[in-house]
């Protein structure tokens, strides 16, 4: 059962101001003015936390998004950027987050391998270094141009 505070609030405020006449300034029952004014007071002082929790949920959600943001502009900037400068930039940014302690490398990482891209330490490395180790390292192409040449002559008839 949700109440809305704020309406229960002024709810007994109208109650505890209660007059019997216009001429007479003082309230017909003391009694049930004070209890009104005192859950006033209670059910203000309640709708005042429901504002600060609503605020709370809303500043989480808006900290939880920009920090999504942040993660995929660094993991996309160090994994799919074509040119070195672009690549420092993303590179930066980490550093610059590392350095006032918002370290997100592990989500970055989480989400560079979600793209499905290959190894995420790879990613740290700029596209030129990166290009150089592909050259560098043997692959399935790497075969010899001719697979029989070593091969012992054939005797022919």
């Amino acid at each position: 059962m949700n109440t809305n505070h704020r309406t229960e609030a002024e709810r007994h405020l109208s109650r505890g101001s209660f007059v019997s006449s216009p001429d007479r300034a003082h309230p017909t029952d003391p009694v049930a003015t004070d209890f009104h004014l005192r859950m006033a007071q209670i059910h203000a002082t309640l709708a005042a936390g429901e504002t600060a929790s609503a605020d709370t949920a809303s500043y989480r959600h808006a900290i939880h998004t920009l920090r999504f943001a942040l993660i995929r502009q660094v993991g996309e900037g160090l994994a799919l950027s074509e040119g070195d400068e672009a690549h420092q930039h993303a590179a930066g940014l980490a550093e610059y987050l590392d350095s006032v302690g918002l370290n997100i490398d592990r989500e970055v990482d989480a989400y560079i391998d979600g793209l499905g891209w290959g190894d995420p330490r790879d990613a740290r490395l700029s596209p030129t270094d990166r290009r150089a180790k592909r050259d560098a390292a043997p692959g399935p192409w790497d075969v010899k141009a001719d697979p029989w040449a070593d091969a012992p002559p054939q005797p022919t008839t």
